[in-house]
């Protein structure tokens, strides 16, 4: 049965998000969301002991915020990097209708040939143009992060694990110790 949407905010809502939110900030928004709901699961985790939970919890947070920054910034630094390398200018420049373009330098490589297909309005490519640079340099992350996770993300995780794990675990000492005294006083 396929989705049937009807309602003129949720089309505009829907374009809008479709022309505005690409890789970078899909990353994010999957890590927000694992950052806001990840930990607590570990955290409330009845079937392991409490050292257990206070690692897991470390290490979850560790990879989301690992993942995170270096996802959304391989993606953005991508999608930068082939824009940087796909400039162009067009082959009639007063035309209102697309007709072609060019690479407007030697360093431009990633810049596709250009062979007419279907006459637009030179809007429609742009945007079309647009799209291509961030699927190209969306692509171009995808590879790059094959290396990044075991360079990066893997020591930034082991790092961050060390820290949180201190940090939960100081922690829980402080509020055992508040308990404690709070039952001396009693």
């Amino acid at each position: 049965m396929p989705l049937v949407i009807s309602g003129t905010n949720a089309k505009k809502y829907i374009n809008w998000v479709g022309e505005h939110v690409n890789s970078p900030e899909q990353r994010l928004a999957l890590g927000a969301t694992a950052l806001a709901t990840q930990p607590f699961i570990d955290l409330n985790n009845k079937n392991v002991d409490e050292q257990t939970r206070s690692i897991s919890v470390a290490r979850t947070l560790a990879k989301i915020i690992a993942g995170t920054i270096v996802g959304v910034a391989v993606r953005h630094a991508a999608i930068k990097g082939i824009g940087a390398c796909t400039k162009y200018e067009f082959l009639d420049k007063t035309a209102k209708i697309f007709k072609g373009i060019k690479p407007q330098s030697k360093y431009d490589f990633m810049t596709p040939n250009s062979n007419v297909i279907e006459v637009e309005p030179v809007e429609e490519f742009v945007k079309k143009y647009d799209n291509y640079v961030k699927a190209v340099g969306t692509f171009a992350a995808t590879v790059v992060m094959i290396f990044t996770n075991f360079a990066i993300d893997a020591p930034l995780t082991r790092f961050l694990t060390g820290k949180f794990h201190n940090y939960i675990v100081g922690a829980q000492k402080s509020n055992s110790t508040e308990n404690l005294n709070q039952e001396v006083s009693k």
